[in-house]
């Protein structure tokens, strides 16, 4: 039995030596990410449960979020209305733990916090294939905890297809892209869904339900188009009102005009005074150039029926 006790010590010293590299690695991989920046915080005023956060990572940017108190370990609301006491509290991450150090008084506060990244979220993230691209630039980092960008909400993304870099995840998290609606939404969209065409439509709150309103009047709708008429104000209720009086209008032809205000009505309006608009193209040209009813009335009464946007000007020019 004697034999067996170097064995063991050689067993237990190789172990330890073995460990030390990855203790190294790991270490280093949390240093690169660790980012030391001021911050100041107030008690959101649409939602008292929550603690909005401004930090100013570097020269280049702001990153502004709120975060639920409750998950701001070592902040009580004593603290949080206090008269300007040291406090340290702790956003424990996924990506990694944020320390926060600072002072508050009546709700507000300012302070340093200190980010240690954790190494084995990073290499999740290179396991699964995405690219890291904050390693150089070292912007965005703090998105990570504050947003809380999480491997399981990646991964879910990437089954619908999103394989890009890690901060176009952090974009999407920022605007609240979801990948249920990602899934939901792919088969109404003519086209690859990108990246930035998920962070538009779930900024502008496209809905499935808006685009499946939106295919009663286009077969075909792409995220672009989809993206203009929602960000316009564009409503399935429009278009009706424009096939009605005879304007066929096109994805692209109903943010033109919802953008320069033509409406159904004015376009009624126009044609009663004697104007030539048989297309969209042509009631944009009217509005667009500030054409009223009563310079369409002029230009007839001078011997130009049923005339253009361009002959009404001219008219204008001449009489």
């Amino acid at each position: 039995m004697k034999p067996a006790l170097p064995i063991l010590f050689l067993a237990a010293f190789g172990a330890s030596a073995d460990a030390q590299p990855d203790a190294r690695a790991a270490a280093a991989a949390s240093a690169r990410y660790a980012v030391d920046a001021p911050w100041t915080a107030s008690i959101s005023k649409s939602d008292p449960s929550k603690l909005h956060i401004n930090i100013i990572e570097n020269r280049h940017g702001t990153l502004g979020t709120s975060v639920p108190i409750a998950e701001l370990n070592g902040l009580t609301a004593e603290e949080l209305k206090g008269t300007g006491r040291p406090v340290t509290f702790v956003l424990r991450r996924e990506s990694g733990t944020i320390t926060f150090s600072g002072r508050f008084a009546n709700g507000t506060g300012q302070g340093t916090l200190h980010y240690d990244a954790d190494p084995a979220f990073f290499a999740r993230l290179a396991a699964m294939g995405v690219r890291n691209d904050l390693t150089d630039r070292r912007t965005n980092v703090l998105a990570l905890p504050m947003l809380d960008v999480r491997s399981d909400y990646i991964e879910a993304l990437r089954r619908e297809g999103a394989f890009v870099d890690l901060s176009d995840y952090i974009g999407m998290r920022a605007v609240n892209v979801r990948p249920e609606m990602v899934h939901e939404l792919k088969p109404l969209i003519a086209g690859t869904l990108r990246a930035s065409d998920m962070m538009a439509l779930a900024a502008l709150g496209v809905t499935p339900a808006y685009v499946r309103e939106m295919r009663t009047a286009y077969r075909t709708l792409t995220a672009s188009d989809l993206s203009s008429m929602k960000a316009l104000g564009v409503k399935p209720a429009d278009i009706g009102q424009f096939k009605a009086i005879g304007l066929d209008v096109s994805p692209e032809d109903a943010a033109g005009m919802k953008a320069l205000g033509v409406t159904p009505d004015y376009v009624a309006e126009m044609r009663a005074a004697g104007a030539r608009i048989r297309t969209p193209g042509d009631a944009q040209s009217f509005r667009a150039l500030g054409i009223s009813p009563a310079a369409v009335k002029r230009t007839v009464a001078h011997g130009r029926p049923n005339p253009s946007a361009s002959d009404v000007m001219e008219a204008n020019v001449r009489f």
